[in-house]
């Protein structure tokens, strides 16, 4: 192949999964993804993935939202940018609302399933998503999109482009700015954000250099609705930040935090099939957020009483804000060989992958009194303050072959160490910096037959391991600390393809070794903690189907059937009465949030034909998620109802009407009106003495003398928004 195709095929992605291999996987175009696109963020963009659930904590879409593949949660789906990992290396988890507007600035998002290929990052276990931003337009363009919606929602936004200019040299940017009441009480967002991109390309090695940088003020909603509002219509949108303020809610109870990435990549293709990817990354973040709290004693500040003459003072009302402070970089690289030969026993030359990543996070937390009813400290008193320190590294091999026409294997071998320093609890429950150094093995074995062009089956076993995180090393001490989780994985499936469908079947079985769960237990050093349970698996089938019927006509769908069980769960609940715990054994319970049932279709009637000058389609979507559980008890009085939601979506598209097109995108979201909750939490606890609830919105009563706090993350009803998009 000529070395300028090379430079666009082999970039080199290695965490990407091609049509060859069996690992499972769906893949977004830019085209597809500007089908639907407005300003959402990326897991909401995501939802017609199998096993996907979706949650917005203000309703709408906009501000924090997440996502779960399979049941996995946030912290264990493994996100790149350009192969650069964006997980927190602490936390592990992705916060999709401080790189606002991300979607229009890709060229495809893949997601795949399961352990996947290997990665770099804290939170590949389970599923991956990628996203691509280095596509590099040819020729000049410019995009002017504006946004409205319902709850206030607004986004404008302008991208370019130069295209190829002399001296093989390519700049681009974007800048967008959405805003967005939410649909929850108070859950505004004020987002703004910018991508600059500059290249360098020629026939045989590339440069370029990505600056991305976004702001977030959201009004926190993240404590969720108190569980028996959600059927309530005056009461659904109620949200407790800011309750604490005696009067009107705390205007400040905001999340205000800036993130900044700097990614440099350079391609380079060498003669006898050689190729040379190397990537490096920098990542500012800084931000705090804000908290108006009641009652709170002195001495939990570090701050002394108030004393005036005979009186002494141990509490007061006070706003508090907590800071992150943190820089994360390190490279990338892999170096890919495949030999221009053929060899006799197999139908080409393997491909031999040498690559890995090295990265280091620093990070700074620390909390400060701005505000104190009572104050016995001067302003901004900082009353705590702890560094953390964490590096990173994976090599691995992959070896990638075609043993005869048709049939494809791969061998994936990484191993990767972590070494973490933090302030935490030694054994004598004094609070010490120590470190803790891990190193893993993750093995891959994979092949793809294709017997015919229209059939392949495919199978894949993998191992993946992870860390704990912050909190369960922070709020332990080396007596109480987790274990590292170990995941199994094993995948099979068949594709199949005619002349104007496709259709495939994917079978997985994931085995989990002390994967991490709350019990509800208190460790020895008094906190709540994730802790290991033993024996715990997923295993389902996910089916995906599409076809066109005719030229106007075309249906798309999937379905994920699956078990997600723990074999034996026990369950801590704290006797308010006693100050003990009670200790419930559960067996063969379902994992949390993992629906055993999802699925989705689609359906696109082209009132103008796609070949008119001015296309005009309109598609209907519907989504079924079934019950979740909030903790792995099964217990159906904390238990999030399945629901089901449509969406209609109209695009038009004038060619050369103003601009090169003029896209119009009108959506009415959850068509139907659902009522429909995808989130939640819960807290079970024991008390005879005090019933909570004339105190507490989110206390229910189980039966006897049991309780649970339960807090529902309801979506927006019937909802609507209109992009206007031209590009020049």
């Amino acid at each position: 192949m000529p070395d300028s195709l090379a430079l666009q095929t082999v970039v080199i992605q290695v965490t990407r999964a091609d049509t060859k291999s069996p690992v499972p996987h769906t893949n977004l175009s830019a085209e597809k993804i500007a089908q639907s696109y407005h300003a959402q963020d990326v897991p909401m963009l995501l939802t017609g993935v199998p096993s996907l659930v979706e949650t917005s904590d203000a309703g709408a879409g906009i501000g924090y939202t997440g996502l779960r593949i399979r049941g996995s949660d946030p912290t264990r789906v493994n996100v790149t940018i350009n192969g650069v990992p964006l997980n927190d290396a602490e936390s592990q988890g992705v916060f999709w609302v401080d790189l606002p507007d991300l979607a229009a600035s890709a060229a495809e998002i893949q997601v795949q399933r399961g352990v996947g290929a290997s990665t770099n990052g804290a939170g590949a276990f389970g599923a991956t998503v990628n996203l691509d931003l280095s596509k590099v337009e040819p020729m000049p363009f410019a995009v002017l999109t504006g946004t409205l919606g319902a709850f206030g929602t607004r986004k404008t936004s302008a991208q370019f482009g130069t295209g190829l200019l002399p001296g093989n040299v390519a700049f681009g940017g974007r800048v967008s700015k959405i805003d967005s009441e939410g649909f929850i009480d108070r859950a505004s967002a004020d987002l703004n954000s910018l991508h600059l991109t500059g290249a360098f390309i020629d026939e045989r090695q590339s440069l370029q250099l990505h600056f991305l940088s976004g702001h977030t003020l959201t009004y926190q909603a993240w404590n969720g609705v108190p569980a028996q509002y959600v059927h309530d219509e005056r009461l659904r949108t109620h949200n407790t930040a800011g309750t604490e303020r005696p009067g009107a809610p705390y205007k400040d109870e905001v999340d205000d935090y800036t993130q900044r990435h700097l990614l440099l990549h350079f391609k380079r293709v060498f003669p006898l099939g050689l190729s040379l990817q190397f990537n490096g990354h920098y990542t500012r973040g800084f931000g705090f957020y804000e908290q108006y709290k009641a009652n709170q004693t002195f001495a939990r500040y570090g701050m002394p009483d108030f004393v005036t003459g005979d009186v002494t003072l141990t509490s007061t009302d006070l706003v508090r804000r907590r800071w992150l402070d943190n820089d994360f970089y390190g490279v990338t690289y892999a170096l890919r060989w495949q030999p221009p030969i053929n060899l006799a026993w197999m139908s080409g030359a393997p491909a031999i992958t040498l690559g890995g990543a090295a990265s280091r996070y620093e990070g700074a937390h620390f909390g400060e009194v701005i505000w104190a009813d009572i104050a016995t400290a001067p302003k901004d008193f900082r009353y705590y303050d702890n560094n953390a320190d964490k590096r990173d590294a994976n090599v691995f091999l992959k070896i990638e072959t075609e043993l005869a026409r048709g049939f494809s294997t791969f061998l994936d071998m990484q191993v990767r160490g972590v070494r973490y320093a933090f302030l935490g609890f030694d054994n004598d429950l004094n609070n010490v910096t120590q470190t803790a150094n891990l190193t893993f093995f993750n093995p891959k074995v994979g092949a793809t037959y294709s017997f015919s062009q229209r059939w392949a089956v495919y199978g894949f076993w993998g191992i993946g391991n992870r860390e704990p995180n912050r909190d369960d090393f922070t709020q332990s001490s080396p007596n109480s600390r987790p274990r590292s989780e170990r995941l199994y994985d094993l995948e099979a499936g068949v594709k199949a393809r005619g002349r104007a469908w496709n259709a495939s079947a994917n079978f997985f079985w994931m085995r989990y070794r002390d994967q991490l769960v709350l019990d509800g237990r208190l460790n020895d050093v008094g906190a709540y903690i994730r802790t290991n349970v033993p024996d715990s698996y997923r295993a389902g089938v996910e089916l995906e189907a599409s076809g066109n019927f005719g030229t106007r006509l075309t249906l798309t769908g999937n379905a994920a059937l699956s078990q997600n069980k723990v074999r034996v769960f026990t369950e801590y609940r704290d006797n308010w009465d006693t100050g003990e715990q009670e200790v419930v054994v559960h067996r063969n319970t379902d994992l949390a949030f993992s629906p055993n049932v999802t699925a989705r279709a689609e359906a696109g009637f082209a009132l103008v034909r796609p070949t008119a000058r001015h296309p005009l389609m309109l598609s209907l979507a519907g989504k079924y998620v079934g019950r979740q559980f909030l903790d792995n008890t099964s217990n159906a009085n904390t238990a999030l109802p399945g629901f089901f939601f449509s969406d209609l979506r109209l695009n038009y598209d004038l060619k050369n009407v103003v601009g090169e097109q003029l896209s119009i995108i009108g959506s009415v979201n959850n068509l139907f009106d659902a009522r429909y909750s995808p989130n939640g939490w819960t807290y079970r606890f024991v008390s005879e003495g005090y019933d909570p609830r004339p105190d507490d919105p989110y206390s229910r009563l189980e039966g006897g003398n049991v309780y649970n706090q339960t807090g529902f993350f309801p979506q927006a009803g019937r909802h609507w928004m209109l992009t206007v998009r031209v590009r020049w």
